[in-house]
């Protein structure tokens, strides 16, 4: 069953170069499809258009079977982190998460669930979001996609930033998150790291 399909998507920006062009993909339930290139080739601008954040130009996107533009309450059922996601800077990242999971429709169990992730991960959450370190901002993103049971992830460089004992939880929580026949989709430049984890491997280069 195709959970995630985008066909023959290009995108630009007015009057600027071609960023993403004819580009397809297609991602099967309990899939681990992994966008590597290197920076500045488009892979967060394919996850944005995948999320609904910007239209493509040309070309059509799915998610479980429905497009994000048309109908965004999808993105309910998706776990997104990528650049310029919208948390408060004058919450605690304890705060975010639990105001957007209730956004996502999580009303029962979310302090406890999210106080569970606390332990696994062992960072305080009760930091101010403005004062905690690109890694802390990066751990609370993540967990809202955890919480609140998405069904398909799809994360920019979920990696970046964080330190080794984190990358470690990161690699578990997500052995866990397949085996449960769940989707994931990761941008990046570091598919290795996730080792035979990635089903399938997409790669995406600067349009020249």
């Amino acid at each position: 069953m195709t959970e995630v399909l985008m066909e023959k998507v290009t995108f630009y920006f007015p009057k600027g170069p071609k960023i993403v062009e004819d580009f397809s993909l297609e991602v099967e339930k309990g899939e681990f499809l992994y966008i590597v290139g290197p920076n500045g080739s488009g892979k967060s601008t394919i996850l944005r258009i995948l999320c609904g954040v910007v239209p493509p130009k040309k070309g059509s996107v799915e998610i479980l079977g429905k497009n994000p533009l048309k109908n965004p309450e999808v993105l309910k059922q998706a776990g997104v982190t990528v650049d310029g996601m919208g948390f408060y800077s004058e919450l605690s990242l304890r705060e975010n998460v639990l105001i957007f999971a209730k956004e996502k429709g999580m009303n029962n169990g979310a302090e406890k669930t999210l106080d569970n992730y606390i332990k696994i991960w062992d960072i305080d959450f009760n930091t101010k979001y403005k004062r905690g370190s690109h890694g802390m901002r990066r751990i609370a993103q993540l967990t809202l996609s955890l919480i609140t049971d998405s069904q398909v992830l799809i994360w920019d460089e979920p990696d970046l930033a964080l330190d080794e004992k984190r990358q470690e939880v990161l690699l578990n929580l997500l052995k866990d998150y397949k085996s449960k026949g769940k989707t994931i989709i990761i941008a990046g430049i570091s598919p290795d790291f996730y080792g035979d984890l990635v089903d399938k491997t997409v790669h995406k280069e600067v349009i020249v």
